[in-house]
């Protein structure tokens, strides 16, 4: 348990914004940020944030949280999808057990970036994503055009890894909790130099649990190493690799029924699943990474970065459909279905930054160019129509997991081999006009191309689109800012249409305002923030195509508004907030229900206490509104409902630490979803219970 002095505060928001591996921000005697350039020997080892501008979270014109490690480390989130339940205007749609979209602002996340660097069309994530090698989690909400490579107006997710540190350390840290949750990581930072010029880090963690639910299981691997050093003076390299992998049985394709052929909902017991014994789901996920970053005359600084990912996905799945009669129990069918699945992308970018003067003042100049590629396989199995799982299946709730044996998959064939190619030109400036304005302008030219086959009808498309950013800050004092932007949105899409064909880009415009304060000499930043933004074209869930097995989209007009509060950082020194709260209007044409199932308010929460020296303790909250899909008489409701999770962490030393996390305190009973018309519950009250040896 170290207490880090402005955790959530304006210190980390400032590291987290910036590219720098060129500048530290160092806390004056003021409480204030001030920045240093490094010169000779490196003195700060930072992955890459988000944004491209050396701008901290209280001079940039839109809406940011931050999630950080301790923060993570001390409520147990160990994935992904916990963090994110915890974080402002982000919705977390666990539809299956192995597969979860993000959506925040009423639309699908659809960028997500490690280290500020957005692989294309990877938004939805298969399995659990680990958060162990992460220093911290990024959320932009509001349209990226410019900062981060995309015009989806929800926002960008950005996982910022690891790097060594200047001095040898390391951890051990075990941890065992319910349903036979066995965990273990191993993190371990070497330097090579005397001077730390040179280090290493490597991470090491595996997972071994069941679950709340019936037959499901997972094992988990990750391996990170990274080098990280010196070259000359005014350069710096690093090198490093990641491995993810999954192996899950028992998992739900699709999920519970949630109505009666009557039109009233289903009531099943939380542990309740439609697997079979024989199902499994396995992602393996490998990325390289070498980054070059050169500082140049004047300020200036040139970063080229190459990132190699290559994902795979097998999986024997079991989805049922239909509609239960309550006093039978008949009505479900089954669809088995066995999938390959590959996705190798290879990226480069590459970035100028620096600042220059003109008219007596100093302004930042930031520029890049992206260039990436995706190389996507998917291969499908044929089933004998006479094989017993495409039948009626036996009356549900009570199953076991045996009634349907291993359907006699064929040979595979190829369903979907087709290519992406995204070339992007970005450039943004930040103007300062006077001491108390700055405005930032940009522009984004993306170029995107796609190659191939898709389940028989040909995917060959191309889309080129240039989209302006605006964003003006006002200082109203040294610790208020009103700010404003706007932004075009252009998004393409990989969504395919009932004829299988591509849906086509969304377009259309987003527009933030709001204001940001700093309290408590600087440890506490506050926000509150209005949006709006207009989508035309937007890819929404249609159904399924039972010939092709792949659900299909329509594009359809979305218009979002609403307001958001947050406050994250220090309030005292034994005390660290980070909270937030969403109010969101989601419109269709002619002002038509849409997206029901994106709740209209949200409200999460999170603080760390510090009674004493050597111990720690935090309570969370999330809480979200009433949410629905369909519509009368077959309409699915869920009612509002909040989790509360608590922790304790004590030290016994400076390198003995002992903590106890329990979640959902109150057992809450509710849907993960209503993302589709099947889901599963929420798991119910647990805990874990984790020891952490520290060198």
């Amino acid at each position: 348990m170290n207490i880090k002095q402005f955790s959530f505060g304006t210190g980390s928001v400032l590291l987290a914004l910036s590219s720098s591996l060129g500048s530290v921000p160092v806390l004056a005697q003021e409480g204030r940020i001030e920045e240093i350039s490094i010169i000779g020997t490196r003195t700060l080892r930072e992955s890459r944030g988000a944004t491209g501008l050396q701008l901290s979270v209280f001079d940039t014109p839109q809406s940011v949280s931050l999630i950080d490690n301790d923060f993570m480390e001390g409520f147990g989130l160990n994935e992904v999808n916990d963090v994110l339940k915890l974080t402002t205007g982000v919705n977390v749609e666990e539809v299956e057990t192995d597969r979860t979209y993000y959506n925040s602002r009423g639309f699908d996340i659809k960028s997500m970036q490690v280290d500020g660097h957005g692989l294309p069309f990877t938004w939805n994530v298969h399995g659990e994503l680990d958060t162990v090698i992460y220093e911290r989690v990024e959320v932009i909400r509001g349209a990226n055009g410019l900062l981060t490579g995309t015009g989806n107006p929800s926002g960008t997710i950005n996982y910022v890894r690891k790097r060594p540190t200047n001095d040898f350390q390391g951890s051990i840290k075990l941890t065992q909790g319910s349903w036979s949750n066995s965990r273990a990581e191993l993190d371990i930072s070497i330097p090579f130099t005397d001077s730390g010029s040179w280090a290493g880090r490597a991470i090491v963690a595996g997972v071994d649990k069941e679950s709340y639910l019936r037959d499901n299981e997972q094992q988990r691997q990750i391996f990170y190493g990274v080098i990280d050093g010196q070259l000359t003076r005014n350069s710096t390299l690093a090198l490093g690799y990641t491995h993810h992998r999954n192996d899950s049985d028992g998992v739900m394709w699709g999920a519970l029924q949630l109505i009666y052929d009557d039109g009233t909902p289903t009531d099943f017991d939380v542990s309740s699943s439609t697997t079979m014994d024989w199902t499994y789901w396995t992602s393996t996920s490998r990325n390289a990474f070498a980054e070059l970053q050169v500082d140049l005359a004047r300020g200036w600084e040139w970063t080229t970065t190459l990132n190699y990912n290559d994902e795979e996905s097998d999986d024997e799945l079991f989805y049922t459909y239909g509609t239960l009669n309550q006093a039978s129990g008949l009505g479900l069918f089954g669809w088995p279905g066995k999938y390959v699945s590959s996705v190798e992308q290879k990226l480069i970018d590459s970035t100028l930054a620096g600042s220059f003067s003109l008219g007596g003042r100093e302004h930042e100049l930031f520029m890049g160019l992206n260039i990436s590629q995706s190389k996507n396989g998917y291969l499908d199995h044929s089933i004998p129509a006479t094989d017993p799982a495409w039948g009626a299946l036996p009356a549900f709730p009570g199953w076991d997991g045996s009634e349907i044996a291993r359907p006699d998959f064929q040979s595979p064939f190829v369903a979907q081999d087709f290519d992406i190619d995204v070339n992007r030109f970005y450039i943004a400036s930040n103007w300062s006009l006077n001491d108390a304005m700055n405005l930032i302008v940009g522009a984004n030219v993306i170029d995107t191309e796609a190659s191939g086959d898709s389940f028989g009808s040909p995917m060959n498309w191309s889309e080129t689109e240039a989209s302006p950013y605006i964003g003006l800050v006002y200082a109203l004092g040294e610790s208020v800012n009103l700010y404003a932007s706007y932004s075009d949105i252009y998004e393409p899409q990989a969504e395919l249409t009932v004829s299988l064909n591509n849906i086509g880009p969304a377009e259309g415009k987003s527009f933030e305002g709001g204001i940001k304060a700093e309290f408590f000499a600087g440890g506490l930043l506050t926000s509150a923030s209005v949006f709006k933004a207009e989508q035309d074209n937007y890819a929404e869930y249609a159904g399924f195509d039972a010939g092709s097995g792949l659900s299909y989209y329509a594009g359809t007009e979305v218009n979002s508004q609403g307001f958001e509060l947050e406050a994250s950082g220090r309030i005292n020194d034994a005390v660290i907030l980070q909270a937030g709260f969403t109010q969101l209007d989601l419109e269709g044409q002619n002002g038509s229900a849409v997206r029901s199932y994106v709740p209209e308010r949200t409200l999460k929460a999170g603080a760390r206490f510090f009674p004493l020296a050597n111990l720690e303790l935090g309570a969370s909250y999330r809480w979200q509104s009433d949410i629905y899909t369909g519509t009368a008489p077959m309409r699915i409701s869920q009612d509002s409902y909040g989790v509360l999770s608590a922790y304790a962490d004590y030290d016994f030393n400076d390198a003995l630490n002992i903590a106890l996390n329990i979640n959902n305190l109150g057992d809450e009973k509710y849907l993960n979803s209503l993302y589709w018309d099947q889901n599963y519950f929420g798991a119910p009250r647990h805990y874990s219970l984790s020891l952490k040896y520290s060198f």
